[in-house]
C-alpha cells in the first residue's frame, strides 16, 4: 500500500503512461515550467496540478528543474482554471523494469506539498509557463 503522496504521484504517472485515456477527454492546456529551491534547479521532484473536481496532471522535473505536465497517456497539459500545486521529492522504495530504486527522503517544506499554498491558473488555449521558486527552511514532513 502506498503511504506517500509522492508514491501516489509516481503511480499516477505510470498508470497514465501505460493506460491513458486516449486523445479524447476534457479540454486541457499545455503547462511547462521550472522548479527551483533557493535559486537552484530542483531535480527529480514530482509536481502535481490538482483542479477542483477534475483529474490531476503530473510530471517529474529533470536535472535542470524543468517539467512538462502530462494529463494522460500522450496528452500534455492540465485542466484550465485554478489548480492547487503540490511539489514533492520524497518517495517510497519501488521496483520498475526489474530494477530496484531506493526510498528518497522529502526535501521540500510542507507548505509546498501536504499543506500547499501554491496555486496556478491554467489558461485555456495557451501554452502556460508555471515557474516555482521554493525556499528551504520550512517544516519538512515525510509524505
Amino acid at each position: 500500500m502506498l503511504k506517500s503522496v509522492a508514491g501516489v504521484g509516481l503511480l499516477m504517472i505510470a498508470l497514465m503512461l501505460q493506460v491513458g485515456c486516449g486523445p479524447s477527454g476534457p479540454e486541457i492546456a499545455r503547462v511547462q515550467g521550472t522548479v527551483t529551491m533557493d535559486g537552484k534547479p530542483l531535480p527529480s521532484a514530482i509536481i502535481m496540478f490538482v483542479p477542483v473536481g477534475g483529474r490531476p496532471s503530473v510530471s517529474e522535473t529533470d536535472a535542470n528543474g524543468k517539467y512538462v505536465l502530462e494529463f494522460s497517456g500522450g496528452r500534455k497539459g492540465a485542466i484550465p482554471g485554478i489548480n492547487r500545486v503540490e511539489i514533492n521529492t520524497g518517495r517510497l522504495a519501488y521496483e520498475k523494469d526489474g530494477k530496484n530504486y531506493p526510498a528518497v527522503k522529502e526535501s521540500v517544506p510542507v507548505q509546498y506539498n501536504r499543506l500547499t499554498t501554491l496555486e496556478f491558473n491554467v489558461e485555456a488555449g495557451k501554452n502556460n509557463t508555471a515557474d516555482f521558486a521554493l525556499k528551504s527552511g520550512g517544516k519538512i514532513v515525510e509524505q
